[in-house]
């Protein structure tokens, strides 16, 4: 059984692992499991203590706690359990760390500094590349809000006639969003544009905005909920969303640990992934992506997938690329190296061969097709943000 352990059964983004999850599973021969640890670490702690009592062959998760995933990677390798995680990352933790006793398959995480950038380009371009922009921020405590922040700024870098004229925490949701956006609307009469961590906060963002009957401030997000699709095709506030393919991301986990179970070897510079995204910033692009959303089944091949099952030909399907893990750890995630520190010497070795670039150019050549081809190439670029065209 393929145990996905989420922080709450409620939010949109984990019905889509749920969705690609038990599809995958399937495919593959194995039952599924989706479990809420209620957003609370130790609960998800004791929920994995028994792990495999309670008949998982392998587990999914998104870990609420970033710094808690060594403890349940620990515990899940005594199980002798294939673990794969998204998101999370603790500062100069790797996968191949001896502890893990090689059951850690797979840190997964979206190229969050350069999507949030991609995202608010967009967004500055639909304005015409300048004017006055509010960027409502993910929770403090959250290192991939973060991350999505660093590339914002790095995007106002990039457009010198966008003004910054506040940030605020907006706690990841549409309801703890309206007052924030109510508040920064009585205090600046001039906001050309709103910029979320999120599309639940997008979604709170534009309640507000409606309300009031204001059409001429623009609204991006992160996240491919199709409530905030459904504002994209509408119009008129909702102008570019990011998808992070989390339908794709709730069974390819459940495939790479499979394959792991089944003897693929994973070097160790390939346990750390980056994973593409979207940006969706038209409304024909915003339309075909929820058809093929919303269709009976999700068009990804998940045995094409596994390296176990398609040794030669295997598609990823959506673009992957290894994470150097001294960039993203001191610049995306802005932890320095601790004093004394040193990598696995497994991880070390291939890094000093080049096995970044090595494993970048393999994954480049697996991939080949994604159901979501027609709707790339509908956006402004025609191209994912890893440039990816199908």
């Amino acid at each position: 059984m393929a145990l996905a352990s989420v922080p709450t059964l409620t939010n949109e983004y984990f019905t889509m692992w749920k969705t690609g999850g038990e599809e995958a599973a399937k495919a593959l021969g194995l039952t599924y499991r989706m479990q809420s640890y209620e957003g609370s670490a130790p609960v998800q702690i004791d929920q994995l203590r028994s792990a495999r009592a309670a008949g998982a062959s392998q587990v999914v998760t998104f870990p609420i706690n970033n710094d808690a995933v060594r403890q349940m990677g620990e515990i899940l390798a005594g199980q002798d359990i294939p673990l794969a995680t998204s998101f999370a990352a603790t500062p100069w933790m790797v996968p191949s760390e001896p502890g893990y006793k090689d059951m850690y398959s797979t840190l997964f995480t979206p190229r969050e500094v350069l999507g949030q950038k991609a995202l608010s380009e967009a967004v500055f371009k639909a304005i015409g590349g300048s004017g006055n922009v509010v960027y409502i921020q993910g929770a403090p405590t959250n290192r991939t809000s973060n991350a999505r922040e660093l590339g914002f700024d790095m995007a106002v870098a990039n457009f010198p006639g966008i003004t910054v004229l506040a940030k605020q925490d907006g706690k990841e949701t549409g309801q703890d969003t309206r007052p924030v956006v109510q508040t920064m609307l009585s205090r600046f009469n001039n906001i050309d544009a709103i910029i979320c961590h999120n599309s639940s906060e997008a979604l709170g963002a534009v309640s507000v905005l409606e309300e009031r009957g204001d059409e001429h401030i623009k609204v991006g997000g992160t996240d491919e909920q199709i409530a905030i699709l459904d504002k994209l095709i509408q119009g008129p506030n909702v102008v570019a969303v990011q998808s992070i393919f989390g339908t794709w991301l709730g069974g390819y986990m459940i495939v790479r640990n499979f394959d792991l179970a089944n003897g693929v070897e994973f070097d160790p510079v390939e346990r750390m992934i980056f994973q593409d995204s979207l940006v969706i910033d038209t409304k024909e692009a915003a339309e075909e992506y929820k058809k093929i959303a919303t269709s009976s089944t999700t068009g990804f091949d998940w045995k094409k997938m596994s390296r176990h099952l398609s040794p030669d030909d295997w598609d990823t399907q959506v673009a992957l690329a290894p994470v150097d893990p001294v960039k993203f750890f001191t610049e995306d995630l802005n932890t320095p190296q601790p004093a004394g520190f040193a990598f696995p010497d497994a991880l070390k070795t291939s890094l000093d061969a080049g096995g970044v670039q090595k494993y970048t150019d393999l994954y480049a050549e697996h991939t080949k097709k994604n159901p979501y081809g027609t709707a790339v190439a509908l956006t402004t670029t025609g191209a994912t943000v890893f440039g990816t065209k199908f």
